[in-house]
């Protein structure tokens, strides 16, 4: 990173424009918004509950967040207005304080979700996309290093959940299949994005081999289903750097797995969703998960249009059906793993229809980017999005207050709608 691009975003506290920072106090700020930004991937990440109590962490966060919006006010609050309608479903958040059963937790919840939502925005005003990607390898590699630690010395207490999947030192075997899915699809755009030295490249696989390891560990099939799909909607985005031949190749072996699946299936009695869940231990109500959604659309049945408040349903005691559900799954259920239906119950049509708007925000700026571009960086963010997206359909923390899928969602757009602005003013009239 080169001290031009930080001067622009890290000038300190006290310095005007027309006095140039010295180089010390440029790399001091350049370091703390490091370790910032490191800080909110590890805590997103939900890994460091053995080590380090999580609130006490975002509680850090929140008042470095706060230090970086009061030293740059005018530049962040534009950022912020820029990308208002990213913000859309924090406010709804926000707004079910009037409605919900609970409006302290509401409340509270809420405005844990605009900081984070804010922090998000600061992470990718602060970095380029590419800078973003090296940020979550940064924060996600010594988890899931950590993680393979546990498996093979116990040193960090329990190892595997009750379903026999690699914990490592996450509290759920499918967080670690989610961490996991992440850094291996940074760490391939990583790859394929610059021209790499011997040594990178040696060290960005062995990245992607561990990560790969501990995602079978994890025998979290929805992770592993997906990390399939987005390989080759990688492969896809990114045909257009790969030689024809090798393109061919891969086409044809794709187009040859397909056609092999559907015949199977046809003649065969093959059932490839079966065989999947039946390879990682899964049952055919996906563990639980068709009994939570039952649940849950109970619920939506008799609040169907505002829910019941935002984070106002699992840990408010009002709803003796929680009680139930915490008995027979674990008293740290606090999901029922669809954000379709978290959203559903606790923010009713307001809610689905802002976790819409936020993410087509998203979705938009970053084809945006890939139609301008010929970097890898918007393929990188739509893969994301896409695999974040397929994994919330049966995992909570899309939604949550405190989840690193969405801060690396929004921080990847608004990066991006800096860079289209820079590549369009280079663009001839």
């Amino acid at each position: 990173m080169t001290t031009t691009a930080l001067t622009r975003f890290a000038a300190p506290l006290g310095t005007s424009s027309r006095k140039a920072p010295s180089s010390g106090l440029i790399w001091a700020a350049a370091c703390y918004d490091l370790m910032l930004a490191t800080t909110i991937i590890i805590a997103g990440s939900q890994g460091i509950h053995r080590f380090l109590p999580p609130l006490l962490l975002w509680a850090l966060i929140y008042a470095m967040v706060s230090l970086k919006y009061a030293t740059h006010f005018r530049v962040l609050f534009n950022a912020l207005r820029q990308n208002i309608a990213i913000m859309a479903f924090p406010f709804v958040a926000a707004i079910s304080t009037v409605w919900s059963v609970a409006p302290g937790a509401s409340a509270y919840a809420a405005m844990q979700l605009i900081v984070t939502y804010m922090a998000a925005i600061w992470l990718g005003w602060r970095y380029r996309p590419r800078d973003i990607a090296l940020i979550v390898l940064l924060g996600l590699t010594p988890l899931i290093a950590l993680s393979l630690v546990n498996w093979a010395t116990g040193m960090f207490g329990e190892v595997y959940s009750y379903t026999g999947g690699l914990l490592g030192i996450f509290s759920n075997k499918n967080t670690l299949g989610r961490m996991s899915l992440l850094l291996g699809i940074v760490t391939i755009a990583l790859l394929i994005g610059r021209r790499s030295t011997l040594p990178r490249v040696l060290v960005l696989s062995g990245v992607f081999v561990m990560a790969a390891l501990a995602l079978f560990l994890s025998k979290s099939a929805t992770s592993a289903i997906v990390m399939l799909a987005s390989a080759g909607l990688f492969v896809l985005l990114t045909q257009h750097r790969y030689p024809a031949t090798l393109r061919l190749g891969l086409f044809g072996i794709g187009a040859v797995a397909v056609m092999a699946t559907l015949i199977s299936m046809a003649f065969g009695g093959f059932d490839p969703f079966a065989e999947i869940l039946d390879a990682f231990g899964k049952s055919s109500n996906l563990t639980g998960r068709t009994t939570l959604w039952g649940l849950a659309m109970t619920q939506i049945s008799e609040t169907p249009w505002l829910g019941v408040g935002f984070d106002a349903y699992w840990d408010t005691g009002a709803f003796l059906a929680v009680d139930y559900v915490q008995r027979a799954y674990g008293e740290g259920l606090i999901s029922f793993h669809n954000f379709v239906l978290d959203i559903w119950v606790t923010l009713g049509v307001p809610g689905l229809i802002g976790i819409a708007v936020t993410l087509m925000a998203i979705t938009l700026t970053f084809l945006r980017y890939y139609m301008i571009s010929n970097q890898v960086w918007p393929a990188m963010a739509l893969t994301l999005l896409v695999a974040g997206v397929g994994v919330a359909f049966f995992n909570p923390l899309l939604h949550a207050q405190h989840g690193n899928l969405i801060v690396i969602f929004v921080a990847l757009a608004v990066s991006s709608r800096i860079e289209i602005a820079g590549l369009r003013k280079h663009v001839p009239k």
